[in-house]
């Protein structure tokens, strides 16, 4: 071998040129070639000499030659020379070889070469399965995660930590553009040098657009924005529409790149996933095209999923801030603040929820602000924590003589994570608190149904004995069936339909909205279930609530979330029902309609009793008034008895009928003024 060794020192330049000049009239290998730049060239040139003359060596090992085959199989796949042209371009290089220095080695020697050079190419072709095996294993964990990610957070950080995984990715990113087109990225991993690429592309002077007018704005990212279609950059180093990042890309190791738009079909995109390879020409073979696409259609489908069940309202927030704000929840910057739940029915306080707030300097977050952007465990930290701090403060209130329940919110990856329940069990324990004292409360909108691990879970936290709470009922899709199935023993109405859309509230939107409360509280009531309504801004909103039968509320008009220090006074203070004035209010004479409606609406529904609901009108028998008189509506007299009349009149014709439309126009009319004459004889007295 020794002879070998020096013939192939001796003429290794010139059977390397003429290899390449070989592999360059054909049209696979050449595709691959022209993409390298000078130094690329030379540089791969001078690796193959050195491959030539390691395979020579004799004291290579089976096992070492392996590796080395290996190594160098896998970045044949990863540039994308096909199988059937690698083995080719090994047929095109023996001869070569045996042509130049045949004549001065013997036959035993030159055979000896030969099979080593034959086991390198079956160990090359090991590798490209190897490739093909871990786009295989990516595929199949990005389904489940398509199908099972409850968040776009979730979702990207589960792609990012899959894809970095991946023999072909060296670093990826994704992120989403601000209103101005400025991109940013959310998350990313990987990088050979330095902080990682996601962190140097975010500092200042790498900016990156999605304009096409922007000068920054027609690198991959900016492309796939705009063009809907996965784009790449084949060579940094050769390719000038991305010149401006050619030295970060060079300094982190990076040569090529692809940028896939994430979008439902036929949509505008709603993120850019970035996938970066250590070599020129990744992601443009055969197998790593269809690889990049079958990717492309699986994210698409969780965006279509994500933007009917998430919303994806939020603007992009940097990866350096998530950071930020992951760091906050860790280092003692987390301050509870709790919010009284009124119990209607009495008008006691004897509940709070426990909100958490982030202290940045002097700006105190709330968690419409942070929670979104937040990973996995920094969500499981920031229940631990919040609720530490919360059990913690209770016991103080309760030395204090207030023995108040704690309400807090569960964030929908305890139902997949053992140790959110782990934790609640040792801080009950480790703060002596009952478990029936704390309320965990479930968002309604993460999932249209539970798996039997997570039902699991829920049943767990239910043995325990806390009580659930279904949160913000009415802003997803899956309400009424998770009502049924699950062991909630509160339900929490939005605060959206509890707000009533907005500032007059009076008209058809009002009574729905109102319409809607009653039958919620009524079905909650039918499970026995009790029913709180949040966001409750108003006196008059919460005794109309109390009229409905709605058990509790929370509210500004009840009192802002505080401090614990604050809770303690405020409980300790004034009477906790606001005044709502003299009563009846505009909304609590509509509430008293709805219950009227009803009423009456139920009677009617009895064989035999529609007919006789006209004469019983005009009944002044007390029980009659009581169950079919507006007493509670509006005043007594002439007016009342015409209106409810023709409203019982028009009950058989249904909520469309001309009749019906026009009584209803006469009590809306009444009611106004009813409520003007009570507010004014109020304040007259």
């Amino acid at each position: 071998m020794q002879t070998l060794i020096e013939a192939l020192q001796g003429t290794a330049d010139l059977v390397v040129n003429r290899f390449y000049e070989e592999l360059a009239r054909l049209p696979k290998s050449r595709r691959i070639l022209e993409m390298l730049s000078e130094p690329e060239l030379a540089q791969l040139k001078s690796r193959q000499i050195q491959n030539l003359l390691a395979i020579a060596q004799p004291g290579l090992t089976s096992k070492a030659h392996a590796e080395m085959a290996m190594r160098i199989g896998r970045i044949h796949a990863i540039v994308g020379l096909d199988k059937e042209e690698l083995v080719r371009s090994r047929g095109i290089l023996q001869e070569l070889l045996y042509k130049l220095i045949g004549r001065n080695v013997s036959s035993q020697a030159l055979s000896l070469y030969s099979r080593r050079l034959t086991s390198d190419t079956a160990w090359q072709l090991k590798a490209y399965q190897s490739v093909e095996d871990s786009q295989q294993d990516v595929l199949q964990r990005i389904t489940r995660i398509v199908w099972e990610a409850g968040s776009y957070t979730h979702f990207i950080d589960q792609v990012i930590a899959t894809l970095a995984a991946h023999d072909e990715v060296t670093a990826c990113a994704i992120g989403r553009p601000d209103a101005a087109g400025i991109f940013h990225f959310e998350a990313g991993t990987g990088s050979t040098a330095g902080d990682g690429l996601v962190n140097v592309l975010m500092a200042q002077g790498h900016e990156i657009s999605v304009r096409a007018d922007h000068p920054q704005g027609q690198g991959a990212v900016g492309r796939a924005w705009r063009s809907g279609n996965p784009e790449r950059v084949v060579n940094y180093q050769t390719d000038p529409l991305v010149a401006r990042w050619r030295e970060v890309a060079e300094r982190e190791g990076l040569r090529s790149a692809v940028a896939l738009p994430l979008a439902a079909p036929g949509q505008t995109p709603i993120a850019i996933l970035m996938l970066y390879s250590a070599y020129p020409g990744g992601f443009v073979g055969p197998d790593q095209v269809a690889f990049v696409e079958l990717l492309q259609t699986l994210l698409g489908c969780a965006v279509t999923r994500l933007q009917t069940h998430d919303g994806l309202h939020v603007a992009a927030v940097p990866m350096s801030v998530r950071q930020h704000w992951a760091a906050l929840v860790r280092t003692g910057a987390l301050e509870m603040h709790y919010q009284p739940l009124l119990n209607l029915a009495s008008g006691h306080c004897g509940k709070v929820e426990a909100l958490a707030r982030l202290r940045d300097g002097e700006r105190l977050l709330t968690p419409d602000e942070f929670l979104f952007a937040l990973a996995s465990d920094d969500l499981l930290e920031l229940f631990v924590r919040g609720l530490q701090q919360a059990l913690a403060e209770r016991a103080q209130w309760l030395a204090a003589g207030h023995d108040l329940e704690m309400s807090i919110n569960l964030p929908p990856a305890a139902l997949n994570d053992i140790r959110y329940f782990d934790a609640t069990c040792e801080l009950l324990s480790a703060h002596a608190c009952p478990s029936a004292r704390l309320t965990l409360e479930v968002l309604e909108n993460e999932a249209l149904s539970l798996n039997q691990g997570q039902r699991a879970i829920l049943a767990k936290f239910r043995a325990l004995g806390v009580l659930l709470a279904q949160d913000d009922l009415g802003s997803g899709h899956s309400g009424l069936a998770r009502l049924r199935e699950l062991p909630f023993d509160w339900i929490k109405i939005d605060r959206e339909i509890a707000h009533l859309g907005g500032e007059k509230r009076s008209g058809d939107a009002t009574l729905d909205a109102l319409r809607v409360v009653y039958q919620v509280t009524r079905l909650g009531h039918s499970l026995g279930k009790l029913v709180l309504a949040e966001g409750v801004d108003a006196a008059d909103l919460l005794e109309a609530l109390a009229i409905l039968g709605v058990d509790g509320a929370q509210g500004y008009v009840i009192a802002r979330p505080m401090p614990a220090d604050e809770l303690a006074v405020w409980i300790g203070g004034a009477p906790h029902v606001p005044d709502a004035g003299a009563g009846g209010s505009v909304l609590a004479r509509l509430a008293h309609f709805i219950v009227w409606e009803e009423r009456v609406r139920m009677i009617a529904a009895t064989p035999g009793a529609a007919r006789d609901l006209l004469g019983a009108s005009d009944s002044r028998d007390p029980l009659t008034q009581a169950l079919v008189g507006l007493g509670d509506i509006l005043p007594a007299g002439e007016a009342r008895d015409v209106i409810q009349r023709d409203l019982l009149r028009a009950l058989p014709g249904g909520r469309e009928s001309a009749a019906w439309r026009a009584a209803m126009a006469q009590l809306m009319l009444a009611i106004e003024v009813a409520a003007l004459e009570a507010h004014a004889t109020a304040h007259a007295h």
